[in-house]
Parts: C-alpha cells; sequence; structure tokens
C-alpha cells in the first residue's frame, strides 16, 4: 500500500484500540492522576515508573525511557517488527490491512520467521496426529493416562509423540514441503556430517511450547524409558529463547491476572497435573530456574510468585539462586516445598486440590525458606552456620537496594546467631571478589533515587506549548533560546514553534515523530506525561513573565557587550532601561 493508505490504517488502529486497555493485559495499571502507572515490563524495578496516559494514548517509562505509541509497546513487547505488529494489532482491533511493498530486508526476515513457524506447526501436526493415531504410540498414550493426563487435555495442549524413528519427521516436513535448512534452523532435525539430515526428537513424548500468540515456538521432549536426557527442549532458535518462555503461560496467563498470583512449577508435566485438578494460575520453567527475563513478564499480572518445590536440596539450591532475582525484580516470591517423594502430580492425586492449596496459602518468604532449609536438622554447630551464611552471601551480594542487603544481613544474623559486623565483613570480601560496593549498616551509603526531572524555564515553556499553544505562540519570535538549560529541550521546542509557524494547531503528540532522536523524544514523551502548570490566566501570567525574562537577558547581554566596547552612553542608557524593566515600567 501506499505511505496514505498505510498511514491511514495505521490511524485507523490507534481509534479503535485504547492504550490503558491493551498494556493491561500485559502489565498491572493502577490510576495515578490522569495517568497509569505500573512495574516496568523492560527493566528491573521495584517502584513503578512506567507510565501509560489515555489521552495521548502513549506510554512512557522515567527509568529506562522506552516508550512510544502502541505499536512502539506491542514491538517491544512481543520482541517483532513494526510490520508485524501492524499485521497483529490490525487483526486484534479488526481493521482491513492492505499490502504493502516491504523493503528487501524486511521481506527477507518476514519470510524466514514464517517459514519457521510452518516448520514448527508441521511438526506439531506430525507429533500430535502420531499420538492420537499412531499404533506405536501406544505406551505413550498409556503413560499419559496413568499420569491423570486425558484426551482433553491432550487435545488442549496439543501434546504429541515422537516415535523411535531416525527420519520420520524429516519425511514428514519433505511431503509438507517444508524446507529442510528451515526445519533445522527451528531446531527439529540435525544435519549428519553435511550430507543427511535425521530427528532430534525420538522415542519422547513432546510437549509443544507457545508464546503468548498461541504459536508453536519450540518444543520440548520427555523420555518414556530410562535414556538421558530425560528431557530435551528445542535448541534457541529466532523465534525460540529458553530463558525467556514459560510452558503454559499463553493458557495460564489470563486466569494469573484475575488471581494475581502464579505458581511455578518445575516441569511440563507438574504444570498438566495442576490444570488438570483445575489449578489454572500455573506455568512451568523449561528445566532451569527462573530467569529475570520470565519473573519481569510474570510480574506484569501478578503480585506474588510462589515457587514450587519437590525435594529438599534442589529446592534449598534453587531457592538461593532465586532470591536476588526477585528481590531486584521488585516482586514477593514465596516458597512451598512438598513433603518427601511428592512432586505437584503425586501430591495432587494423594491429598487433592484443597490441601495443595492449603500449601501454597502457608507458603514462607523465599528468604526464611532458604534459611529454614539450611539450618533445619543440622543441630548447633557453629562450623554449619557457618556454612550456610557464606552460601548465601554471593546472593545478598547481587541484591541492588542497600536497604535490602541491610535488611537480609540483619535477618541471617538473627537467625544463625552470627554477629552482623562480623557478617557485613564477610561481605565486603565477596563483594570486592566480584567487584561490587557493599554498603554496611550505619555506613553513608547514598541512595540512588533514580533520575528527577527538574522544572526549569525550559521545562515550563514546553508545558505551556503542549497546553496552552494559542498563548505560548506569542513567544515564536522571542530570542526563547536565552532561558534554555537543556539541549534536548531546546529542539523540543523548536521543533514545536517550527510546526506550530507551518500547520498552526496540532495535536502535540504528532510531534514525536519529528524529533531528530530518541533523547529528544523521550523529553517529549516525559512533557506529554505531565498535567498542565496553569490555568488559562496562569498561562497568560507565565507568557508574560518569560517575555520579560527574556528582555532581562537582552539587556544583560547587551550591557555586557557595552562594557567590552567601553561604549558608556550605550551602557548607561541599558541600565537605565533595566531599571525601569525591574521597576515594571517597560
Amino acid at each position: 500500500m501506499d505511505d496514505a493508505s498505510y498511514q491511514s490504517v495505521k490511524e485507523e488502529i490507534k481509534r479503535s484500540a485504547d492504550i490503558v486497555d491493551l498494556v493491561g493485559n500485559f502489565v498491572q495499571l493502577r490510576k495515578a492522576g490522569k495517568n497509569y502507572v505500573g512495574l516496568c515490563p523492560f527493566h528491573s524495578e521495584k517502584e513503578p515508573s512506567f507510565t501509560v496516559n489515555r489521552e495521548r494514548q502513549m506510554f512512557h517509562c522515567f527509568g529506562c525511557k522506552k516508550g512510544g505509541d502502541i505499536f512502539d509497546f506491542w514491538m517491544a513487547y512481543h520482541h517483532c517488527t513494526f510490520p508485524e505488529a501492524l499485521k497483529d494489532l490490525a487483526e486484534r482491533y479488526h481493521v482491513p490491512l492492505p499490502q504493502r511493498p516491504l523493503t528487501a530486508q524486511e521481506k527477507r526476515k518476514r519470510e524466514r520467521i514464517g517459514a519457521i513457524f510452518s516448520a514448527n506447526e508441521a511438526a506439531l501436526r506430525y507429533f500430535h496426529e502420531t499420538l492420537l493415531r499412531d499404533s506405536v504410540s501406544h505406551h505413550a498414550r498409556e503413560y499419559l493416562k496413568s499420569r491423570g493426563i486425558g484426551p482433553e487435555i491432550t487435545k488442549e495442549f496439543l501434546l504429541g509423540f515422537a516415535p523411535d524413528r531416525w527420519e520420520g519427521l524429516v519425511e514428514y516436513l519433505e511431503r509438507e514441503n517444508i524446507e529442510l535448512g528451515i526445519a533445522e534452523s527451528a531446531g527439529l532435525i540435525i544435519l549428519k556430517n553435511k550430507r543427511r539430515y535425521y530427528d532430534r526428537f525420538r522415542k519422547r513424548i513432546i510437549f509443544p511450547i507457545f508464546d503468548l500468540k498461541g504459536r508453536p515456538i519450540g518444543f520440548g521432549g520427555r523420555v518414556l524409558e530410562g535414556s538421558h536426557p530425560k528431557y530435551l527442549n528445542t535448541p534457541e532458535t529466532p523465534v525460540f529463547q529458553k530463558g525467556k518462555v514459560l510452558y503454559g503461560l499463553q493458557a495460564s496467563y489470563t486466569h494469573m491476572r484475575s488471581t494475581r498470583r502464579a505458581l511455578i512449577v518445575e516441569g511440563y508435566m507438574d504444570f498438566l497435573a495442576m490444570w488438570s485438578f483445575g489449578i489454572r494460575n500455573s506455568a512451568a520453567t523449561l528445566g532451569t530456574a527462573l530467569t529475570a527475563s520470565q519473573v519481569r513478564r510474570l510480574k506484569g499480572y501478578v503480585d506474588e510468585i510462589i515457587v514450587i518445590f519437590d525435594s529438599d536440596e534442589a529446592g534449598r539450591k534453587a531457592a538461593l539462586r532465586g532470591l536476588p532475582i526477585f528481590v531486584n525484580e521488585g516482586i514477593q516470591a514465596r516458597a512451598v516445598l512438598l513433603p518427601e517423594g511428592h512432586d505437584p502430580d503425586t501430591f495432587l492425586r494423594a491429598e487433592g486440590t484443597e490441601r495443595f492449596l492449603d500449601l501454597v496459602s502457608a507458603a514462607p518468604v523465599l528468604l526464611e525458606f532458604y534459611l529454614e532449609q539450611s539450618l533445619s536438622g543440622k543441630g548447633q554447630s557453629i562450623e554449619q552456620k557457618v556454612g550456610v551464611v557464606r552460601e548465601l552471601l554471593p546472593s545478598i551480594c547481587e541484591l541492588k537496594d542497600p536497604m535490602l542487603r541491610a535488611a537480609f544481613v540483619q535477618k541471617v544474623a538473627e537467625d544463625t546467631g552470627i554477629r552482623e559486623n562480623v557478617v557485613w565483613s564477610e561481605l565486603g570480601k565477596v563483594a570486592k571478589g566480584q567487584s561490587k560496593q557493599v554498603y554496611p549498616q550505619g555506613g553513608n551509603s547514598k541512595l540512588n533515587s533514580g533520575t528527577v526531572r527538574k522544572f526549569t524555564r525550559d521545562v515550563h515553556l514546553l508545558n505551556l506549548l503542549i497546553y496552552h499553544p494559542e498563548v505560548a505562540r506569542e513567544l515564536v519570535d522571542c530570542r526563547w533560546q536565552l532561558l534554555m538549560e537543556d539541549e534536548n529541550t531546546s529542539k523540543v521546542i523548536s521543533a514545536f514553534f517550527d510546526k506550530l509557524k507551518r500547520e498552526g494547531g496540532f495535536e502535540p503528540g504528532q510531534l514525536i515523530d519529528e524529533l531528530p532522536d530518541e533523547t529528544a523524544k523521550n523529553e517529549l514523551r516525559e512533557s506529554l506525561m505531565q498535567s498542565s502548570f496553569y490555568d488559562e490566566a496562569g498561562a497568560r501570567i507565565a507568557v508574560s513573565e518569560i517575555k520579560r525574562k527574556i528582555d532581562e537577558l537582552e539587556i544583560i547581554s547587551s550591557i555586557r557587550q557595552a562594557k567590552e566596547r567601553g561604549d558608556m552612553e550605550e551602557l548607561n542608557a541599558l541600565l537605565k532601561l533595566r531599571a525601569k524593566l525591574y521597576q515594571g515600567m517597560v
């Protein structure tokens, strides 16, 4: 489509969408004046700096400076290109989307990503149909049945089976006209000695992994026999990064939003067992501990994350690894340790949903869980307690907030009976080895409260232009540049005046695309998120004051020049003019 049609579709989507509703599907927002605020999904923070404005249909994070309209949010959150965002949002809001010519680079990238999704979809059909209908899958179906996974869940999550065939999927993909090089890029097949492809997954139950749009991005496979590895996942591909994905999230995130709680388990079968018992606000890691990226995504839906562990030692170590991630992401985490010999599946079948949820409700916070597990059953040996502290210190070092670090040190000292100053001393040694700074209790730590926006004259002038342009345009021919303290604000104001001269009145948000760089765009977005500083009468007074200040600065500049020239006559005249200005006579 031509530029006019392209812009028309973009504007139609913006008119159809409400950015607060859209972003609210992925980030927990609360009303704050005219804006909505929440924890940023794009960087770690504990105090909300992510701001959404319904009137402007715009978002901006005052922390990481990421911002823009609904298209910018969709691209950043779903890691997609603008054409993909345009297509997704057009479908979401039922806006017809004419085709436009793609650049060569866009076309290559879109074709490659599309081909990988097509290969995954073909593999999904192969695995699922094999499980449902192939006689070689009888033992796989029996195994799922024995684990309480019935036909409904099998079909809902499109479970599959990879038979004991070296080229079963290879041959299927060839029949489906899937290029084998693309299938290799998707992690489905492996090229051996640059001559022959063979299936990556064999003799395994297959768990398709979906993104939030419901597209298959990868697969997990579980062996039915005692061979290793027990679980095998798709390798990293252009559409699959294991550390950013949680199994089952595409089905459960709406339940997480409604309950404000996420239950995280360690594997595919645990997730499906919980789903079959009616626990729908859960997701599973893919054989790894939770990452900061996964936690950051979850905190958009929930107020707390509860991690379910099924063995003492593994649970203790996992809690230790996860402790700094949860704390630094600013979300409460608690831990459930199931009785020995149980995982969520066996416990639910033995004790039922109510008993399981009782354990969830009584779950301790992660630090208390770790200390309880580490110190229980070890007697009062001081050597053992020292070992616990030394094991914990590297995690405490990773905490970014000095106040939280101090609270953790105090808690550890109280629970172990080791003096707090000794814990601080050891923490300093660990930090030195990691090239990190720690702030001992009572020290002169300087807390970083974030960037505080200064309300200088240039910020006030920009606010006037946004909310009172008819009054502020009186300054267009004045030397307003004399007031500027910030180069980026000056760029925005200059562009604002230029557009006012060309077009007259306009919607301030339209100026963003015309600004020369991202820093200036951030400056305007932050100003658009502010309310007006003035009512109508106050705006007129402010403009008059700005004019007076400009006159004063011009006179001061002329006085300096007259002094440099030694022109006493002009100097005296200027001094009198300045005096009149101060007296309000000019």
